[in-house]
């Protein structure tokens, strides 16, 4: 018969709240008493065990993830299709001027104006870039634009064209009656900060008329800035006063 005295075998410890195991070591309990486990020792755990709590957007997938990008099937975050980038509101403003949004982000851009209506009766909307962030804008005959009108009126349509002008036009005759609406519709800007290509523009609008025989039109046109240079600004002004309100908003469509 053995004898001698009794032993501890290192499978616990009551007291400290501890838990032994068969190769020497101790895995220390919460304050339940359950034993804390090293998550790296889970490696086949089912997601639909998942309960509660939330996964960082970083363990799902590659990129950064944020309000305008998207869990593609690659695994990574890409940017959606179209990312809003400012609004601006115009209130008996000279000009909306939308600076520091042309980028490099994007190679294009959507563009929407919403019921700009001018303080003065019957003229003309026009657009402008620039190529200093809004500091000045370029003029001179320095654009090139074609405008197709259709009328709702007893005129046959118009067709105001230039291959030099100091703005492109997007609208005549627009009326002044904020029921009326003004000027609303939408363009697409095109490569504007690529200094190797000309930035383009293409839009597409209707109108209410400030006076005459014809009522409304509806307008397609577009245009280009006559030299290749790297434009990050752009404005819309009306030719003959302020502009009483309306507002502009800024998309970038994404390159992927």
């Amino acid at each position: 018969t053995a004898s001698g005295a009794r032993t501890n075998l290192g499978l616990g410890d009551a007291a400290t709240k501890t838990v032994g195991t068969s190769n020497g070591n101790v895995i220390a309990a919460d304050a339940t008493g359950i034993p804390a486990i090293n998550g790296s020792q889970v490696t086949a755990l089912n997601a639909s065990n998942l309960g509660s709590g939330t996964v960082p957007t970083a363990r799902l997938g590659s990129g950064t993830a944020s309000g305008t990008t998207f869990l593609a099937g690659d695994g990574s975050w890409k940017a959606t299709g179209l990312n809003h980038i400012t609004t601006v509101t115009a209130s008996d403003s000279a000009s909306i001027d939308i600076t520091s949004t042309l980028t490099d982000t994007y190679n294009s851009y959507f563009v929407t104006f919403a019921n700009l209506v001018p303080a003065v009766n019957n003229t003309e909307f026009v657009m402008l870039f620039s190529t200093d962030n809004g500091s000045s804008f370029v003029t001179g005959s320095a654009y090139v634009y074609n405008v197709k009108h259709f009328y709702v009126g007893p005129s046959g349509d118009g067709n105001p064209e230039s291959t030099g002008d100091s703005s492109i036009r997007l609208a005549l005759s627009v009326s002044s009656t904020a029921a009326d609406g003004g000027l609303s519709g939408y363009m697409y800007i095109h490569s504007p900060t690529n200094s190797a290509v000309r930035t383009y523009v293409n839009f597409a609008a209707f109108e209410k008329y400030g006076d005459g025989s014809n009522t409304a039109a509806s307008l397609l046109g577009g245009g280009y800035v006559g030299a290749a240079t790297d434009d990050d600004a752009f404005q819309i002004k009306n030719e003959s006063g302020n502009i009483a309100s309306g507002t502009v908003r800024v998309y970038g469509i994404s390159n992927s």
